[in-house]
């Protein structure tokens, strides 16, 4: 077995384990400080992390089809984890997801991904807490998401309000909900 196929099926085993984990009760996903095993950290981005983000931007299947346009092109660049505030989610060494928050005039959570066999484990969850935490920390009042279609229910569930929508525009040919989050 290759390195890639053993990779992907020891994140397969993982994922399997840590969704087993949570629907019985167990919370393996917490903060590194707060004592016992942890498998999940949520670190600051670092210049390396680049091309890792960019890929798991890119084969995230929520992207796929008439979605994929919105990527065409775009990598995250270490320039941009300067600039951004930039946290990944790392799960037994591997990164599983990430989010960055822009600090412009208004604050706008501008991407935010979970990997594919990482969907349901409570990873999106504690990013978004973490950059609420963030927020908090940083005075932040509130912050502007422009949502993905799929994912608007996610950031309702997590207290976003729907305030408008963000019309088609270049090579994004669909309707984006834009949602506030007062922090």
């Amino acid at each position: 077995m290759g390195y890639v196929a053993a990779r992907s099926q020891y994140l397969k085993q993982t994922s399997q384990f840590v969704r087993g984990a949570i629907k019985s009760g167990h919370g393996i996903l917490h903060e590194p400080d707060s004592g016992g095993c942890t498998l999940l950290k949520i670190r600051p981005a670092k210049h390396g992390d680049a091309k890792a983000l960019t890929q798991l931007m890119h084969q995230s299947s929520a992207y796929e089809g008439n979605y994929a346009s919105i990527l065409d092109g775009y990598a995250i660049t270490p320039a941009q984890l300067d600039a951004e505030i930039f946290y990944v989610a790392v799960l037994q060494d591997a990164i599983a997801g990430f989010y960055s928050l822009t600090l412009t005039d208004e604050p706008e959570l501008d991407l935010m991904f979970v990997a594919d066999h990482a969907q349901g484990t409570g990873i999106g969850g504690k990013l978004f807490q973490h950059m609420v935490a963030e927020a908090k920390r940083r005075g932040i009042p509130s912050i502007k998401i422009v949502s993905h279609p799929p994912s608007v229910g996610f950031y309702q569930r997590m207290g976003a309000t729907i305030v408008g929508t963000k019309l088609p525009k270049m090579k994004v040919t669909w309707a984006r909900p834009i949602l506030n989050l007062a922090i």
